[in-house]
């Protein structure tokens, strides 16, 4: 048809031939063999190699594309055979940890279906499914009338968070800017690192983030962040917004909840909570305690793809009250959400085929996500959490929990065992235990620069040793003046006693080689 065109590519089809058909049979044997030996306490968790060695074996490279289903093949053995085992029982150093078959279909199956999920009509069954969860996350944490949406990770639903308090307070600012005004946040010294993001992204500056000082244990001191709020209001200052913080990073604290959110009714200021971490406390009964007067803050942060094993990823930011988010994000886009047009068409339409069309699609529009998203372009996360919820039911996710617990205290009691080798950093609120080992080399030596410097390389060095080794995989911390401290997390539904011990036992083998 056209002569100018050299190449002319033949129509793509959906149709599967039988070389491909061998092909997704043998990719889908390959991944169901990975996940198995998750189970197999020979596997090693990790495999440290340099960075070339992982470039030519699984061929990163994309000179030289094009290539046949098993080249493909090849390099997706190379892909699982260099990642990290997630979902080993022994993986300890992230706040997220095993996940779940269920949630893994969820996430295949949303992507095969790969539609967004701004409006009904492109996403009727998904739109519907995130309408449900939001009413059932809300009723979790205590939000009897709530809202909320799922956002791309908790830093950018703390974001959202900082972005709702502004617009309560100055709701000029989204349509005409600052207009001189300075606002200031307050935050705990121990917060995530993502409020001060918030604060570049939402315009007020990092350096209006006021940090607030915590306790031994992590929680912020509700009488510091009234005087901070003081401070700030007597240097002619706006305060906007505070983050409180159920389980941080580092050591797992809870801030009390009841006594910030009394400051914050005082002063008339927006209450958010980052829970990403601690959120999933509130589905054991036996830790729900934790959470007392979460459901007195404006906002709330959850990340269900940390302690309910949820794949990654899965965050929301959850409301007090309906109509808040979208009365800061939406912004009527005429070209997608067409519910003006819709009335007026239905206004004039006089009982016409047309306005029956109109009416039954207008009915539809307030089942549309998308204004209160920031986001156009949004990633299906509804499916994979409503699997597991479906499937499972709450008490899973509450015994995922307590296992935690179970395998935390287990540890403690051990390390009391050895108290000349073992110092806890801090008493421990939830799933992180934070702590040093102290190697036989540096016990005879007083407390002192020297001690702290030699604790400090030791910690760092036995964790590199265990990482090289790959049988467990554990993170340590630098934190202020404090010398590195180890922080393993107990964070999976298949981690056992007997997981614990031979971390403990790496732990002390490679300290006594130092």
């Amino acid at each position: 048809m056209n002569g100018n065109l050299p190449h002319e590519a033949p129509p793509t089809t959906t149709l599967i031939d039988k070389e491909l058909d061998t092909f997704l049979d043998k990719t889908w044997a390959l991944l169901k063999k990975h996940w198995e030996e998750n189970s197999d306490a020979e596997k090693k968790v990790l495999d440290i190699v340099p960075p070339e060695v992982i470039q030519k074996s699984v061929g990163v490279s994309l000179s030289g594309c094009e290539v046949g289903y098993d080249d493909i093949f090849a390099a997706l053995e190379g892909v699982l055979k260099y990642s990290v085992r997630t979902s080993h029982p022994r993986f300890m150093n992230m706040l997220y940890g095993n996940t779940d078959l269920m949630g893994i279909l969820g996430e295949i199956v949303a992507t095969f279906c790969n539609t967004n999920i701004h409006t009904y009509e492109v996403s009727p069954v998904f739109t519907l499914m995130e309408h449900e969860l939001m009413k059932v996350l809300c009723e979790f944490m205590g939000y009897e009338d709530g809202d909320g949406v799922f956002a791309p990770g908790g830093s950018m639903c703390n974001m959202y968070g900082m972005l709702l308090a502004r617009n309560k307070i100055c709701p000029d600012i989204k349509f005409y800017g600052f207009g001189g005004k300075t606002l200031v946040a307050f935050t705990s010294a121990e917060c995530h690192y993502s409020i001060h993001k918030g604060a570049n992204l939402t315009g007020i500056g990092v350096k209006n983030v006021i940090p607030v000082k915590c306790n031994e244990i992590g929680q912020m001191i509700p009488e510091e962040l009234e005087k901070a709020i003081e401070a700030a209001i007597a240097e002619g200052k706006t305060p906007f917004f505070c983050n409180s913080t159920a389980g941080t990073t580092v050591k797992g604290s809870f801030d009390d909840f009841p006594k910030i959110a009394a400051i914050c009714e005082k002063y008339k200021i927006w209450m958010h909570i980052d829970a990403a971490w601690g959120g999933s406390a509130v589905m054991s009964p036996k830790r729900k305690y934790l959470v007392d007067g979460m459901n007195l803050a404006d906002s709330i942060t959850w990340d269900p793809h940390k302690g309910m094993g949820v794949p990654i990823q899965c965050s929301v930011v959850l409301t007090k009250r309906k109509g808040e988010l979208a009365a800061c994000n939406e912004y009527k886009a005429e070209y997608l959400f067409k519910d003006a047009n819709l009335e007026k068409i239905v206004a004039r339409g006089g009982g016409s085929k047309e306005a029956d069309n109109a009416a039954a699609e207008l009915a539809e529009k307030k089942w549309d996500l998308g204004d209160k998203s920031l986001q156009c372009g949004r990633h299906v996360d509804a499916l994979k959490l409503w699997m597991m919820l479906k499937k499972h039911g709450k008490q899973y996710f509450a015994d995922r929990v307590e296992n935690g617990f179970r395998n935390r205290d287990h540890m403690m009691k051990k390390m009391a065992e050895v108290p000349e080798a073992f110092k806890l950093v801090s008493d421990p609120m939830y799933l992180n235990l934070c702590f040093w080992y102290i190697p036989p080399s540096c016990r005879g030596l007083s407390e002192g620069t020297e001690r702290k410097q030699k604790i400090d390389t030791a910690v760092q060095s036995i964790r590199r040793s265990i990482c090289e080794e790959g049988k467990v995989y554990i993170n340590y911390q630098p934190q202020g003046e404090l010398p590195n401290f180890f922080r393993p997390i107990f964070n999976s539904s298949s981690t056992t006693t007997a997981d614990i011990d031979l971390l403990l036992e790496r732990i002390q083998f490679f300290g006594n080689e130092l």
